[in-house]
């Protein structure tokens, strides 16, 4: 799977409902209402932030790959579609099982880079030998030095715990994933393959490295957190949930003073915001929250006409919904309710 099929797999979700900038966005892992909307509406939350490198002009370039192989074609200015010969292309490729950018993104960063040193620098200690550390960051060797300080057991039994959780917890991903995740780990007697050097020695795109390690990472994260007790030492590794938060910053201010019994125009002017945008942070409020009350916005009157539109129409666009409910329902009630179905609405 190359960068190439990403793209596709996202424009496929999206079916012109939106401009391919939503995808470059949600690669990126913009934190606007907009593209955790995006993500929640049209099932491609699992694919937030797992490009935060992306560069628009390579993102361009790729879009006009994809329109010279006819896999996509233009339906307005930066909307497309995909082609039979899309669909069809897509059919070949598959994602990581357990990837997902915006659950597990932030928590499998942090994960990585306080185990890759930890490993390098338990490895280098059995040896006795001086190392230039793999990960830089302030805050993470701070927690390496701070962590081998307190922790209550020897360094062999460090050694032997960590071998042991870690082949554990890899030994439930594919053999490819695990490969790519200890391959690129650092110990005293070998240096931790690139990107590059992994695609060379397993003759696939470095792309599809890239999505293996990450599928591997959160796959990690995602044991852990279910599995508790079970890896009590990579539990110590992983940082506390509140690194994550899946809400904008701006709207976890919204929420709190939502909570605090105060209505949007209220809220807006507290904040200086316009409406528009208290309203954007209420539906990104609702797409995360599965118990939030959107009938505290909404008749319910309008919700269940509204939900009646979308199951008759089939569809997830706004503009058709408008049109089809008229100016008695307002785009703000349209996406509220569809935030409300969230992933549990099927296209």
């Amino acid at each position: 799977m190359r960068l190439l099929h990403v793209i596709l797999y996202g424009l496929k979700q999206i079916n012109g409902e939106r401009t391919s900038a939503s995808v470059y966005h949600l690669l990126k892992g913009k934190r606007s209402s907009q593209t955790l909307q995006d993500g929640t509406i049209y099932h491609l939350s699992f694919l937030f932030g797992v490009y935060k490198k992306l560069d628009r002009q390579i993102y361009d370039e790729q879009i006009n790959v994809l329109l010279t192989e006819n896999w996509i074609k233009q339906i307005q200015e930066n909307t497309y579609i995909l082609t039979n010969a899309g669909e069809e292309e897509l059919k070949h490729h598959q994602f990581p099982k357990h990837l997902h950018g915006l659950q597990y993104g932030e928590l499998g960063e942090w994960i990585w880079k306080r185990l890759a040193l930890l490993v390098q620098t338990v490895s280098h200690l059995q040896e006795r030998s001086s190392f230039l550390p793999v990960q830089q960051e302030l805050e993470v060797t701070a927690w390496v030095k701070r962590f081998l300080l307190a922790f209550p057991y020897s360094r062999e039994q460090l050694r032997d715990m960590l071998y042991r959780e870690s082949e554990g917890i890899l030994l439930q991903v594919t053999e490819q994933e695990a490969t790519v995740f200890v391959l690129r780990l650092t110990g005293a007697e070998r240096i931790g393959y690139t990107k590059m050097q992994l695609a060379q020695f397993l003759r696939i795109d470095a792309f599809h490295v890239h999505l293996l390690f990450l599928g591997a990472v959160h796959f990690i994260v995602k044991e852990i957190t279910k599995q508790q007790g079970t890896y009590p030492l990579l539990e110590m590794i992983l940082p506390a949930a509140d690194i994550r938060n899946v809400l904008s910053i701006s709207t976890q201010k919204t929420y709190m003073h939502w909570k605090q019994g105060k209505s949007m125009d209220e809220i807006a002017a507290i904040r200086g915001l316009k409406r528009n945008t208290i309203e954007d942070h209420i539906v990104e409020i609702a797409m995360n929250e599965p118990d939030f009350p959107i009938d505290s916005f909404l008749p319910q009157e309008t919700i269940e006409t509204v939900k009646e539109a979308i199951s008759r129409m089939q569809t997830r666009k706004l503009r058709v919904l408008k049109q089809h409910l008229g100016e008695e329902i307002n785009y703000f009630a349209i996406r509220l309710v569809l935030a409300a179905l969230g992933g549990a609405y099927e296209a």
